[in-house]
């Protein structure tokens, strides 16, 4: 068990089943982590008489709104069906992936504008061991954040929770490569850290639109996956009764999956007796997908009808 599985065992087993906990948890986390990672660079930075550390320090506490945005998301996301959204709220969290995507690419297109700058007009950096060791336990817990948010986001299928966690990772790279041009700074490599630099805001645009694309398709309604549709033919075929399956729908809303199906039947079959393979067809699939899966299963009657 890592660090991560320990923290989230530390809470009831009702609680890491819940969507919303986790995602509370990862928000309130990050918010609480970001705090302490500004108060830390800033009492630091003021010491050691750093603007860039102490610049550092208000990057960090800008980065609380990222978690914010998730917080908000969760809230919202996370309230019940009512009478103008029938199937929930649930998507109100790829609304929340967007902003989040938008704002890693805010803080790429920064982060691109500041290399160039230090390409083209270099300036000197001067070496401080103090405010290296500092860099790099900032960037390490960092890290640590995105890990942990990266964890609960794969645990619940939250793309959320995944780009708060690019959010953490950027803020660790950007840390690492200040440390980075700090240490090289006494053989005069004063362009080293902007020419890696807009490595990574290559990166950070790049994942800053995948995670766009994704959220948009599941806002759209992206098809389903093969899988799960071959799983969904598999329960339904093995009924007995049951001569083959189509049209198979599935419509994510993350609080729940709405699936529908047709089920084709003899035709002589009475009404009563494809109802109930319908239904045996319905429990099945509960039992296979989950409790979280509505099922809505159709009857195709094939052949000639019953006299």
């Amino acid at each position: 068990m890592n660090v991560h599985e320990r923290l989230l065992h530390r809470f009831p087993e009702s609680r890491r089943s819940d969507r919303r906990f986790i995602g509370y948890l990862e928000a309130w986390v990050s918010i609480g982590g970001n705090v302490v990672l500004f108060a830390f660079k800033l009492l630091a930075g003021l010491a050691l008489n750093s603007i860039s550390l102490v610049a550092d320090a208000f990057h960090s506490l800008s980065d609380v709104m990222t978690s914010v945005v998730v917080l908000v998301g969760f809230f919202y996301g996370s309230k019940p069906a009512d009478s103008d959204h029938p199937h929930g709220h649930g998507r109100l969290e790829h609304v929340a992936t967007l902003l989040i995507a938008f704002m890693l690419f805010i803080v790429a297109v920064g982060m691109g504008r500041g290399s160039l700058q230090r390409i083209l007009r270099p300036r000197p950096v001067y070496f401080n061991l103090a405010v290296v060791i500092l860099l790099a336990l900032s960037a390490a817990f960092k890290e640590w954040m995105a890990a942990f948010s990266n964890y609960l986001g794969a645990r619940i299928g939250s793309s959320a929770l995944v780009a708060d966690a690019w959010h953490h990772r950027s803020d660790a790279i950007a840390t690492a490569l200040v440390a980075v041009g700090l240490m090289v700074s006494p053989l005069g490599l004063y362009w080293l850290d902007g020419v890696l630099g807009l490595g990574v805001t290559a990166l950070l645009v790049w994942i800053a639109w995948d995670l766009a694309r994704k959220s948009v398709n599941e806002l759209i309604g992206r098809a389903p996956d093969p899988a799960l549709v071959g799983v969904i033919h598999g329960v339904a075929l093995a009924q007995e009764g049951v001569l083959s399956c189509h049209h198979v729908e599935v419509h994510d809303y993350l609080s729940h999956m709405d699936v529908s199906l047709h089920i084709v039947v003899k035709g002589r079959m009475s009404a009563r007796s494809a109802h109930k393979v319908a239904e045996t067809v319905e429990s099945g699939l509960k039992d296979k997908l989950g409790q979280q899966f509505t099922i809505a299963v159709h009857i195709d009657p094939h052949g000639e009808p019953e006299d």
